[in-house]
C-alpha cells in the first residue's frame, strides 16, 4: 500500500497540491484561538518536603594505619541510603536535615608483608544542608540545576577487618562537611526526581578496638545518588 502511495505522489499537479494546502489552512482555527502547549506543573504551595534517595558510596584508595604499619587501602563501591526533611525559602533556597548510611567493603588492604582481603567500612551520619537553585532562566524542559553545602556529625564509623590481625574498630562523634551538585526534574504539583553527586570530607579518623588497639583512616568519600522529593 505504501508503494502505491509513493508512486502516486509524482502524479499530483501543483494546483491540486496548492488547493489541498489552502483547504487545510482554512480549516484550522484562527491563531488567536489556537491552543497553547501546557506549562510544566508548578511545585506545590507547601514549602515542606521529604526526600528519599539511594546510590553508590565511593571511598578513594588511601592509607590506613594499624599497629604502626601503613596499609594501602582499596575499597569497593557500596550502598548509600538517605532520607531527609526540609523547607523551601523562596524560589531558590532550601534547608534540610538528613540522615544517611554508607558501607564499603574492603577490596584489599596491603602493607609490605601483610594483607587483608575482607572487611568493610560503614558509617551513620546526620547533616544540615543548605541548597540553592538558580531559577527558571537556567531550566530546560523542567530540569534545573542546584548546589548545596552542609555541615554534620558522624554518629558512628566502623571499620571491620577479617584476619589474624584484624578486629572491629569504631569511633563516633566527629564533625564533617560536604558539598553537592545535582539536577532536578518536576514530575507534578508535588513530586520531583533528582540525580546528585556529593563529596563528604571528614579528614583522618582514629578508631579503637577492644584492648586499646588503634586504627587511623582518611574518611573522605564520594557518592552518586538518585531520589524522589515529595512536597507535603
Amino acid at each position: 500500500m505504501l508503494s502505491r502511495a509513493l508512486r502516486f505522489i509524482p502524479q499530483l499537479r501543483l494546483p491540486a497540491v496548492l488547493g489541498l494546502a489552502s483547504f487545510s489552512l482554512a480549516a484550522l482555527p484562527p491563531l488567536a484561538a489556537a491552543e497553547t502547549l501546557p506549562e510544566p506543573a508548578p511545585i506545590a504551595a507547601s514549602p515542606w518536603f521529604a526526600e528519599l534517595s539511594a546510590g553508590l558510596s565511593i571511598i578513594p584508595a588511601g592509607d590506613i594505619t594499624l599497629g604502626g604499619r601503613k596499609y594501602e587501602g582499596d575499597f569497593k563501591d557500596g550502598p548509600f541510603l538517605r532520607g531527609s526533611v526540609g523547607r523551601r525559602f523562596g524560589a531558590g533556597w532550601a534547608i534540610e536535615g538528613e540522615w544517611f548510611y554508607r558501607n564499603n567493603s574492603v577490596n584489599s588492604l596491603v602493607a609490605s608483608d601483610r594483607r587483608f582481603t575482607g572487611g568493610d567500612a560503614a558509617s551513620n551520619n546526620v547533616f544540615l544542608n543548605a541548597t540553592y537553585s538558580p531559577g527558571a532562566q537556567f531550566s530546560w524542559r523542567g530540569i534545573s540545576p542546584y548546589a548545596g553545602l552542609g555541615f554534620g556529625y558522624i554518629q558512628e564509623l566502623d571499620v571491620d577487618l577479617e584476619g589474624t590481625d584484624g578486629g572491629e574498630f569504631s569511633a563516633g562523634g566527629s564533625s564533617a562537611w560536604q558539598w553537592s551538585i545535582g539536577l532536578r526534574k518536576i514530575l507534578g504539583p508535588r513530586a520531583e526526581i533528582f540525580l546528585e553527586g556529593r563529596a563528604v570530607a571528614a579528614g583522618e579518623q582514629e578508631l579503637e578496638a577492644k584492648g586499646g588497639r588503634k586504627l587511623k583512616i582518611e574518611y573522605d568519600a564520594w557518592a552518586m545518588l538518585a531520589g524522589l522529593r515529595w512536597s507535603f
